[in-house]
């Protein structure tokens, strides 16, 4: 069956800003949907269009290539997560476990697939462009959250490196967990579990490392 271009925007056709924005935010919304559900090497230009029901040629005239379309999406994903770091640091002279712990869970809530996908794909054999976008992105903030020094200092007689192993245990794999284990011990992934979970670290944590003072 030919493909339907009638209700598609094309390069070359009028349309305001408000429609390049659009045009743009649907393409990033269907390659978050495309790379999310499958590996990065298999999913095509043509299939994020298609989903997106915009002219394959967008992408090119947008983002350059595929790879160009992924580092928006992944972009748009983790800028929240830097916005809310940088933040943090700025409102509090030492943050806290609490506060390191809270806004990542915040972060992470409303998309729970970003990091599912993002663990399948460092993981992979394949797809070395995209995983070295990924470092690139994510290399700002790895100073900023989950553990900032000032805090690892803190910790006592805890290694400072365990310490921020266990952090990045608690916080990152109830997110990356497989759908069918969460099934088999009774888990039920959705935004109430990981809001009671966020709380029930927080007090681990804070109890564990700091006997309750902090």
């Amino acid at each position: 069956m030919p493909e339907k271009t009638t209700n598609k925007v094309c390069p070359g056709k009028a349309f305001d800003k408000a429609s390049e924005q659009n045009v743009r935010a649907a393409l990033i919304r269907s390659a978050n949907q495309c790379f999310t559900a499958s590996d990065y090497d298999s999913v095509s230009i043509r299939l994020i269009a298609q989903q997106a029901d915009v002219n394959m040629a967008m992408i090119r005239y947008y983002f350059g290539d595929k790879l160009g379309l992924f580092e928006a999406m992944v972009t748009e994903q983790i800028q929240p997560i830097y916005q809310r770091a940088k933040a943090l640091q700025k409102s509090h002279d030492k943050p806290t476990i609490a506060d390191l712990i809270t806004e990542f869970y915040q972060t992470m809530i409303p998309n729970p697939e970003f990091p599912r996908f993002l663990f399948r794909l460092m993981n992979s054999d394949g797809s070395s462009e995209a995983k070295g976008i990924i470092f690139k992105l994510f290399t700002p903030i790895v100073d900023l959250t989950p553990m900032p020094k000032q805090l690892l200092e803190e910790c006592g007689d805890f290694d400072p490196m365990m310490v921020k192993m266990s952090i990045l245990s608690l916080m990152i794999f109830p997110f990356v967990m497989p759908l069918s284990m969460a099934k088999l011990h009774g888990y039920q992934l959705n935004d109430e579990f990981y809001t009671q979970l966020a709380k029930h670290n927080i007090t681990l944590l804070q109890q564990g490392l700091y006997g309750g003072k902090q």
